[in-house]
């Protein structure tokens, strides 16, 4: 007979569920990754965290810290989200931005905030604006500080493109590269990002939807500082991906 004084032996099966959010990671960095593990006794009521879709803006007011994102998914079923290249404490500010897949958590530095009275579309993280290189078909976006130059105006549209100019008669369009996108690894795609003719340029590379931002920093510490899963917060959007690993352990001797 075992001894009953070995470390409490378990006497109700325990599921340890591991749940690794893997969309919000960088590009660069996968290993970015952050996993939340959660314990709970088998005859524990059942959670779930819940998942709506992001919202589309549909009213000249945008609400700020929103994911630009493309209407069309293309080639990734997460949809392309307009970033900044590079993650954390990586990011990298001075290169141009790209489409990148979109990060349904600590996405910061794809959270972008309209000014309808300016035409600015900022980073409330970086205190940065958006600038096209040029006035040309083709000129990156990059990001500079914010300032009055006719370059950072751009009005949204009610069609979904967001036109350089604050009367959006620039012809020039807000898009992202046609053909396929550039596989980061085996859940992130990127595409490059431009202002292109708009009238030129195929409506499934130039329409964008205002979406909400997804959980924060704030609340995806609370997820790892010990909540009960079950009241977490819901996750906007759709997870990149989301893995379960259910491991039983004997209720008479502990092990796996």
């Amino acid at each position: 007979m075992r001894s009953s004084n070995k470390l409490g032996l378990v006497i109700a099966s325990i599921a340890l569920v591991v749940i690794v959010a893997c969309g919000g990671g960088a590009e660069e960095d996968p290993a970015a990754e952050t996993v939340a593990v959660a314990v709970a006794v088998a005859d524990s009521p059942a959670s779930t965290v819940g998942a709506v879709s992001p919202d589309s803006a549909s009213s000249p007011e945008i609400q700020p810290n929103r994911l630009i994102k493309l209407v069309d998914a293309l080639d990734d079923p997460d949809h392309y989200c307009i970033d900044i290249r590079g993650f954390g404490s990586g990011v990298r500010l001075n290169d141009s931005l790209q489409a990148h897949t979109c990060k349904p958590n600590d996405n910061r530095d794809e959270q972008f905030t309209f000014n309808s009275s300016t035409g600015q579309i900022s980073t409330e993280e970086y205190d940065l604006c958006m600038q096209p290189e040029s006035l040309t078909d083709g000129a990156n976006i990059y990001l500079n500080d914010c300032s009055s130059t006719s370059l950072q105006a751009f009005t949204s549209q009610a069609d979904g493109t967001i036109r350089l100019g604050t009367t959006g008669n620039s012809g020039l369009c807000i898009a992202v590269a046609a053909g396929e996108g550039f596989r980061i690894n085996a859940i992130h795609k990127r595409r490059e990002l431009y202002v292109r003719t708009c009238d030129d340029t195929d409506t499934s590379l130039m329409t964008w939807s205002f979406a909400s931002g997804g959980v924060t920093p704030e609340s995806r510490s609370s997820m790892l500082s010990g909540t009960p899963l079950r009241s977490l917060p819901a996750v906007t959007g759709n997870y990149v991906c989301s893995h379960v690993i259910l491991v039983q352990l004997d209720s008479q001797t502990g092990a796996v």
